[in-house]
Parts: structure tokens; C-alpha cells; sequence
């Protein structure tokens, strides 16, 4: 339920509690959380399950490997679509260790180019991040898009269970 609480960027855990179970909350949800990749996910995703599926911080590995075994069941997108997808939980539902982070996981999650990921790997290399400010000084890091992700910014190891 945290992580839940976590992803979707609610207060408590306690609000999640009170929508879970309804379809049409959930829904509401996700789009708010971005409505323009939201509506990618809708047809592909929720043909098979409901959004509550959908609303986890998992990391991009975590994601990949989830996203790979839909299609490998079945699930029918689009081009635009799975590029949707993969937008829509990197940039809103993934964590990401930015210490660990490989220069594709970075641009993924962070929505920085090939040169600011090489950029933050090297710098890392350094000095480690400890904080979403140190993450937001190298140039080419959006930092409206580093405020955002901060709940799920992670400068120390990540455990890997699901």
C-alpha cells in the first residue's frame, strides 16, 4: 500500500485505502497523474486487468520485464503505444537508484538525453548523489521533472524483491 501511496503521489496510504476496489477512482487517478501517456495505457493495459495493477513503484528493470511478459501473452498495442507505455511508468511510476542507474535507465526515468546521462554517470563517478538538488545541478536535468520524481529518487542501494 505505501508504494502505492508512493507512485501515485498521495498523502497517505489511507487515501489509497479508500479508492481500492474502485475501477473508476483508480482511473481517475492515473490519468491525472499524466494524462497525456495515460490514455496509451488505458486500451493496451486495462484489457486484461484494472489500473490498480498499474499503480506500483517498481524499478525499470522491474517494469521492462513486466511490460515484455504482457506482450509475450498477448497484449496488443501500437508503436505509439508501447512507446506510450514505457513513458508513462518510467517518468511516473519507477524508481531509480540515480548512483546505479545505467545511461539508458537514466534517460528513460529522468527524460534527459544520451549526453546529461553520460554526463550524471560520470559525475556519479566523483562524487555520488545524495539528494534530488545534486541531481538537479548537472546541466541538461530538467528540474521540474526531478521535483516531481523526488518520492522516488533513491541514492542509496535498492532492494530488488517485487
Amino acid at each position: 500500500m505505501a508504494g502505492l501511496a508512493i507512485a501515485a503521489g498521495l498523502a497517505t496510504a489511507a487515501m489509497a485505502q479508500e479508492i481500492i476496489g474502485d475501477t473508476a477512482a483508480f482511473n481517475a487517478l492515473a490519468s491525472r497523474i499524466d494524462p497525456e501517456n495515460f490514455r496509451f495505457v488505458q486500451p493496451v493495459c486495462t484489457r486484461c486487468h484494472d489500473t490498480s495493477m498499474i499503480l506500483h513503484s517498481r524499478s525499470w528493470s522491474q517494469w521492462q520485464d513486466v511490460l515484455f511478459q504482457m506482450k509475450r501473452y498477448g497484449a496488443a498495442g501500437t508503436p505509439e503505444q508501447w512507446s506510450g507505455i514505457f513513458t508513462y511508468v518510467g517518468r511516473n511510476l519507477t524508481l531509480i537508484d540515480v548512483n546505479r542507474a545505467d545511461e539508458d535507465e537514466l534517460s528513460a526515468v529522468l527524460g534527459v538525453d544520451e549526453q546529461t546521462a553520460i554526463a550524471m554517470v560520470q559525475r556519479r563517478s566523483g562524487r555520488r548523489f545524495k539528494s534530488a538538488e545534486d541531481v538537479e545541478s548537472v546541466p541538461g536535468v530538467n528540474k521540474d521533472v526531478i521535483e516531481a520524481m523526488e518520492p522516488r529518487l533513491l541514492f542509496a542501494a535498492m532492494p530488488e524483491s517485487r
